[in-house]
């Protein structure tokens, strides 16, 4: 098998290359290797570099398909790249799909996650799909909620910038998502001070709405909940719905 055309068909994005992931996928455990290099290569890049067609949208998501653990710190490294090369490469899938990747390829060390969402250099909307990342791999059972707990708690001291940072919407959605009502006035004093924009939900919504859900399979879930926070599936099944890949 010649993986070198698999990745080649991988490194364009105008349409879904179908053909070229479930080849990957018949030979998962042959090519892993090569899409983590696809990642490393990047990582070492500069942005010159980066800005050529790669196939790291698609090594990104085909590793989180495959719950591939081993890819979890390198996959952390690779989202505190420069933002703006980020978004060039990963688009749309900063905020639809990088937390339920990370969560399927999440090892037990909460430590990468750690990382990610306390550097300020990283791309703000990142930093707060990792917050979210940290509770669903907790509601996975695959990190303890007090773990989770004392890091959202320092988290209201350590995280910076503390305003005008998006990271703070995903810090205060996943202690909702965890139900970690004990942290109730930091999220109050988290918009006295406008960390977060009421713009986008204000505290008696998160009160009232956000905090009804406890983890634990409330009845009623806030919207923002609703088929957000599921692991990341098949590739071609997710993907097949985005509106860059649909066929005219």
């Amino acid at each position: 098998m010649q993986f070198d055309q698999i990745i080649r068909e991988l490194e364009q994005t105008r349409t879904l290359p179908v053909d070229a992931l479930r080849k990957a996928q018949i030979n998962r455990d042959l090519i892993t290797p090569e899409l983590l290099r696809v990642i490393e290569r990047y990582i070492a890049a500069d942005s010159n570099t980066r800005s050529r067609p790669n196939a790291v949208f698609f090594a990104f998501h085909l590793l989180g398909s495959w719950r591939a653990k081993s890819a979890y710190p390198l996959l952390a490294t690779f989202l505190r790249q420069n933002p703006a090369d980020l978004e060039d490469v990963l688009g749309d899938a900063i905020t639809a799909t990088s937390h339920r990747v990370m969560a399927c390829v999440f090892d037990g060390d909460p430590g990468p996650l750690y990382g990610i969402i306390t550097d300020t250099g990283a791309d703000e909307f990142i930093r707060s799909r990792m917050c979210e990342a940290l509770a669903m791999v907790v509601l996975q059972g695959d990190l303890p909620k007090s773990e989770a707990g004392r890091f959202l708690q320092r988290g209201f001291s350590e995280i910076k910038p503390i305003r005008n940072c998006q990271v703070w919407v995903g810090w205060k959605n996943a202690i909702a998502m965890l139900g970690l009502s004990e942290l109730t006035p930091l999220v109050r004093e988290a918009y006295e001070r406008h960390s977060i924009d009421e713009a986008l939900g204000t505290f008696q919504q998160f009160e009232e709405e956000d905090m009804a859900f406890d983890g634990r399979g409330a009845q009623r879930h806030p919207s923002w909940m609703q088929n957000e926070y599921t692991p990341f599936g098949d590739i071609v099944e997710e993907l097949s719905a985005w509106q860059q890949f649909r066929k005219p």
